[in-house]
Order: structure tokens, then C-alpha cells, then sequence
């Protein structure tokens, strides 16, 4: 084996400095929100979700009452916050807000799905469309009657 001469350590030693700086100028992956589509996407999901679960006869009983556009607004919020977009969320905690709503595994199923159905018709990617639902996922234990 050769030992290195100068002239190739100065190269090694440069030539790494030039990787090291072409790494940090990486730029960093935008964040969910951004991919996501901004306010406009995640409203138009929201807007389409909670229209169909209200209005679906399997699902509807859980909005009795409920004023829809404050929820929906509400909801937006929520994800904005949740997938990086800036908004502070000020709404109830997810057990607060259903504790006396008995919402059944099979109802919590249904919003999913029409969560996905929306989140389709927005053209979000499959990659933030799982994403944004491994996020969501843990409020089932909150949201589902025990």
C-alpha cells in the first residue's frame, strides 16, 4: 500500500470539505402541511369528510346539533398544527371532545374512509396520505367508547 503524499491529502482533505458543504446545502424536506397542500387542501378535505359522515345515515347521529362549520374550522386547525403548517390548535382535547358521544369502532372506520375518499379527490400523494393518517391514528383510543 502507498502511503499518501501531500499533494493527495490536500486533495482528500479538500475534496471532502466541498462534499461536506454540498450536504449542507441540502434543502430540508418541506414540511407534511406544505406537501399536503396548504389551508386550501386540508379545508377541501375537511369540507368533504364531514359533509359525507354527517349526512351519512350510519354516521350522521354523531353530528345532532353540532355546528358543522365551526367544527370544520376547528378540524383544519387541528391539522395544520399537526402536520407542521404554523396554526396553534385551541379546540378540546380529542377524549373531551367525544367523551359523551359513543362514537362505535365501525363510525370511526367510516370517517376514515371518507377521510381517504377526500384526501383522493384533493390528489395527495400516497405518501402523505399515510402520513397524515399514522398521525391521526393514535386518537382512535380517544375518540372510539370503550
Amino acid at each position: 500500500m502507498k502511503p499518501f503524499t501531500t499533494a493527495s491529502l490536500v486533495f482528500l482533505v479538500a475534496f471532502s470539505s466541498a462534499s461536506l458543504n454540498a450536504c449542507s446545502r441540502v434543502k430540508p424536506e418541506r414540511s407534511l402541511y406544505d406537501r399536503l397542500g396548504g389551508n386550501p387542501v386540508l379545508a377541501a378535505v375537511v369540507d368533504e369528510t364531514i359533509d359525507n359522515v354527517s349526512q351519512n345515515p350510519k354516521t350522521s347521529r354523531s353530528f345532532d346539533g353540532v355546528k358543522l362549520p365551526v367544527l370544520k374550522e376547528s378540524i383544519v386547525s387541528q391539522l395544520c398544527s399537526l402536520t407542521g403548517g404554523g396554526c396553534q390548535y385551541e379546540g378540546e382535547t380529542m377524549e373531551n371532545a367525544h367523551a359523551d358521544a359513543k362514537i362505535t369502532n365501525a363510525e370511526f372506520e367510516l370517517m376514515v374512509d371518507a377521510m381517504r375518499t377526500a384526501l383522493d379527490h384533493q390528489h395527495v400523494g400516497t405518501r402523505e396520505k399515510n402520513e397524515l393518517l399514522k398521525i391521526l391514528a393514535p386518537m382512535k383510543r380517544d375518540i372510539v367508547a370503550h
